[in-house]
């Protein structure tokens, strides 16, 4: 989730960003609306840059469910939280995998690698 995480935060991000103006639109105009998704959006920026740390699934998944909760201000970003709720535990799941995966494999290259020095070899005798 080192890549993925904050790539599909940031597009979150977007996503909520360009939302701002349709909810100002469906909204009748409302302040409040703009601001939700105003500061919605920074978190998810923030969210993206420290998405890499230990505990980087942990704030995506909280960001996921603050975008979901917008929905209460503004229904349409529901919808849209779902669809990325969707996506992230989708990533969460295959990023697991393939790190298994790379372990697995490493420590299977590790274990075929010989130490150096150990291996002894015997120049072949040439009796003529």
């Amino acid at each position: 989730m080192k890549t993925l995480g904050p790539a599909l935060l940031l597009l979150e991000a977007i996503v909520v960003a360009l939302a701002i103006p349709v909810a100002l639109v469906l909204d009748g105009g409302g302040a409040r609306a703009a601001w939700t998704l105003g500061i919605l959006t920074v978190l998810l920026v923030v969210g993206a840059g420290m998405a890499r740390r230990p505990h980087g699934v942990e704030i995506g998944s909280a960001l996921q469910l603050l975008v979901i909760l917008a929905g209460v201000v503004v229904p349409q970003v529901a919808l849209v939280g779902l669809i990325f709720l969707a996506v992230w535990i989708t990533a969460v799941v295959y990023a697991g995998k393939a790190e298994r995966i790379g372990a697995a494999r490493r420590a299977e290259a590790a274990g075929r690698a010989e130490p150096a020095g150990s291996a002894t070899s015997e120049a072949p005798s040439v009796d003529g």
